[in-house]
């Protein structure tokens, strides 16, 4: 599967080696602050399961969140008295916290996906095949101009028009191989009266 970097995600990177499905995305850039030390400078030891910060302190298992993330703490009595402690943390505990999550190694086979020559070359259709034309959304519609009231109802005419675009590339992928499944020929018949719909009374759809 090829896709940018929103997709390569913990949860999806998971469901595509379940499936034994490569995910072959791009590089994602860093969001530290600038002058703090990278997350990739944070060396993680699958054998202790802790990591090693860059002055070759140990940060160890603390607790796992909500979100499924596994939290690596550092010492403080360590970190108050270590020289590198500004391009660390700001923390006024002086305590270093690493993330890591439980389906982390997911993402990194993902990440060695860009490596791979039998891979590398796909990318490059990914913007001829994949995504369809913006112009598309603007000519047939209505994208030229906003059409409901409010941000929230603008993100549910959003949703459903970039769902409808999906469809219509389905559509088109397989008129000539398969017969219409039932429950796309549902969703067609949801587009096509919604586009009426705001056809008519764009303010109102």
């Amino acid at each position: 599967m090829v896709g940018d970097t929103a997709y390569k995600t913990p949860a999806i990177a998971k469901k595509m080696k379940d499936d034994g499905i490569d995910l072959l995305s791009t590089y994602s850039r860093p969001k530290t602050k600038d002058g703090f030390f990278l997350k990739r400078e944070y060396v993680y030891d699958e054998f202790f399961d802790c990591y090693f910060c860059p002055a070759d302190e140990i940060l160890s298992y603390s607790t796992t969140n909500r979100d499924g993330y596994r939290e690596y703490k550092s010492d403080p009595q360590i970190c108050e008295h270590c020289p590198h402690l500004n391009q660390c943390t700001l923390s006024q505990t002086h305590v270093k916290v690493v993330t890591r999550h439980v389906w982390q190694d997911a993402v990194e086979e993902a990440d060695e996906n860009r490596y791979r020559y039998d891979l590398k070359e796909l990318y490059k259709y990914r913007k001829e095949t994949i995504e369809r034309i913006f112009g598309l959304a603007k000519e047939l519609h209505g994208f030229r101009y906003t059409q409901q009231y409010g941000k929230a109802q603008m993100e549910v005419k959003a949703a459903l028009t970039y769902a409808c675009l999906n469809l219509k590339k389905l559509a088109k992928k397989r008129w000539k191989t398969r017969p219409i499944p039932p429950l796309f020929q549902f969703l067609l018949n949801i587009y096509f009266d919604f586009s009426n719909i705001c056809a008519e009374n764009p303010l109102s759809a």
